[in-house]
């Protein structure tokens, strides 16, 4: 039997939504007892059960709707003849609740700066990963808020990366040592994010820039990423450039295209 609570994290982990559908009250003998759960996938399939039949279904199609609206719902089903044309007998409620893709950031270089950004991302609901390339700065005790650690050659992870279209990218390897490669990589496999963002100078920047679209992958994504990274509300301390990108992060997140003070907003 499928453990739902252990696939549950795992999809959160996998950045996979879902509707989990659980049987709340159940008759007697109806096939969906109290307990029983299934989850509900955007493609149209499920693991676990409510109860199988025509019962599950007509939950499976409600699911699929609230794949569309994102809104939790309350279902109540008569397991008569009359009722959806079950012989079972009594009424069975089903809750359906949606749980979204959690919002996942790569961050490429586990420095000083990783050490500040990563627990305002974390406080905002980011599943962060860090990328480092050096042993001693790759750790739990370096990044202990970090979700995923992983010390790994930075080309050689972004090879096999698997990114979704509502993940995160931030790149501030130490010295900038590794940016350019790591944002070819990027750029070569067509590499498609949210918000890519990477530090710099405004000097350095375009011509880290020239030098990928020198490579012509066929793409615009170069154009898209925010560098130097953050908003111009810092002055040179790594936390209040921390906030800086945290800000800007978000602005991309909640579609904000122009910066005001709130006083300024009529």
């Amino acid at each position: 039997m499928i453990d739902i609570l252990k696939k549950m994290v795992e999809n959160q982990k996998n950045g996979k939504s879902f509707v989990l559908a659980t049987v709340v009250e159940g008759a007697e003998k109806s096939p969906g007892r109290s307990g029983f759960k299934m989850i509900s996938y955007l493609d149209g399939t499920s693991e676990g059960t409510v109860g199988g039949g025509e019962l599950e279904k007509l939950v499976l199609e409600k699911c699929s709707e609230i794949h569309r609206s994102k809104q939790n719902d309350f279902l109540s089903f008569n397991l008569t003849k009359s009722g959806i044309g079950m012989l079972c007998g009594g009424d069975v409620k089903v809750y359906c609740e949606y749980f979204s893709a959690p919002r996942k950031v790569f961050a490429f270089g586990g420095g000083h700066l990783c050490q500040s950004l990563i627990p305002l991302l974390k406080s905002v609901g980011f599943y962060c990963v860090v990328i480092d390339n050096r042993e001693e700065f790759a750790s739990k005790n370096n990044l202990p808020k970090a979700d995923e650690i992983i010390f790994s050659n930075y080309v050689d992870f972004v090879e096999k990366m698997q990114l979704t279209s509502n993940d995160a990218i931030v790149i501030f390897t130490h010295g900038h040592l590794h940016d350019l490669e790591i944002l070819d990589k990027i750029c070569e496999r067509n590499l498609v994010a949210k918000y890519v963002g990477m530090i710099g100078s405004k000097v350095k920047v375009p011509d880290t820039i020239k030098k990928i679209k020198q490579k012509k992958y066929g793409n615009n994504l170069v154009d898209s990423v925010n560098a130097p990274i953050g908003l111009n509300v810092a002055k040179t301390t790594t936390p209040e450039i921390a906030v800086a990108i945290i800000a800007e992060i978000l602005a991309k997140y909640n579609g904000v295209e122009k910066i005001e003070f709130m006083k300024d907003i009529k």
